[in-house]
């Protein structure tokens, strides 16, 4: 079993002290992975603030995230992927990683300045930034709904690759998606 499968199972069983233990020895191994820092990252960030866990632990949980977010960033911080899922991860509680909530946008809007053609950026700037103001730039956002939409959609296959964090995307994308065509019906 690979790292990947094997942190999906910890996390369905929810054993989160072998998820991190696993995640500690796969970045020990690899510091390089982007992967392994993007997972690492949301795997704690997620335990705080989604999951029951052992309140006895919240503090050394804490301290975790703060050093996994500050070693990757310092690797990662010109990488687009990192700075799109990493940025995701961080608007969840900032605080956790030691950063205002605008830094953790800045690392999105920074994703799609450094790819531009990203569909996934592209629905971050128009889905979860919410950067329209007014109904005749809500409207840009429509076409971005539609494709997370679809069957086959290109982003979800895109996230089924990314474990945890994917998930935990498309389930806001596909929301956010229904809500944006909902709105434009009542146009």
């Amino acid at each position: 079993m690979n790292w990947k499968e094997k942190l999906k199972y910890l996390e369905s069983i929810e054993d989160w002290d072998s998820a991190i233990e696993l995640m500690q020895k796969v970045i020990a191994e690899h510091p390089n992975d982007i992967d392994a820092a993007i997972r690492m990252n949301y795997l704690l960030m997620n335990l705080l603030v989604e999951e029951q866990h052992d309140e006895s632990k919240h503090g050394y949980y804490e301290q975790l995230t703060k050093k996994y977010f500050l070693e990757s960033y310092q690797r990662f911080s010109d990488n687009p992927e990192y700075l799109f899922f990493t940025g995701i991860t961080a608007c969840m509680s900032e605080w956790y990683f030691g950063i205002e909530i605008e830094q953790a946008e800045e690392m999105i809007q920074k994703a799609m300045q450094q790819e531009p053609q990203n569909i996934l950026y592209q629905w971050a700037h128009y889905g979860f930034l919410d950067v329209y103001k007014n109904e005749n730039e809500k409207k840009l956002a429509i076409p971005y709904a539609k494709i997370v939409l679809e069957e086959n959609s290109p982003l979800k296959k895109i996230l089924e690759t990314k474990g945890a964090i994917g998930s935990y995307l498309l389930d806001i994308m596909t929301s956010w998606g229904k809500r944006i065509i909902e709105s434009t019906l009542k146009l």
